[in-house]
């Protein structure tokens, strides 16, 4: 998703959610951080996904401490939380973590996490990877 499309506030709120996403995992001890449209950041690499097939690209990818597996994080606004097609990027960037020993991490806003828990089991995920960020600016 090119952030420069998106309609201004929901830029700035998804800049924020980033934003607070990415100093959740370095606090948590993740290094070498690509991030997808936040300044300061190199975009990550697109991944080939399993099944599909097809190349897409996560908003984050970080190491962790010991430097070999790979952390995924998708960010999820309220508007995405209402695209079709939002649960099967879950599964797609899913199935890529486990297929490299990783794992993937979907940052949404607290009060969106019910509705991200129903879209995760609707498309037959278990919704631990959900994590609640709350609005810091």
């Amino acid at each position: 998703m090119n952030i420069h499309t998106l309609p201004e506030a929901i830029q700035r709120e998804r800049e924020a959610l980033l934003s607070d996403a990415v100093e959740l995992m370095k606090g948590q001890g993740y290094r070498d951080l690509a991030v997808q449209d936040l300044e300061g950041y190199a975009n990550p690499a697109e991944m080939l996904i399993p099944i599909l097939n097809v190349h897409m690209q996560p908003d984050i990818v970080a190491i962790n401490r010991d430097g070999d597996d790979a952390l995924l994080g998708l960010v999820e606004v309220s508007t995405d939380l209402g695209e079709e097609l939002c649960g099967r990027r879950w599964q797609a960037f899913d199935a890529w973590a486990r297929s490299h020993h990783g794992m993937m991490r979907v940052f949404v806003h607290p009060e969106d996490l019910t509705r991200a828990e129903e879209i995760a089991r609707f498309w037959h995920l278990q919704p631990d990877f959900l994590i609640p960020l709350e609005r810091r600016h």
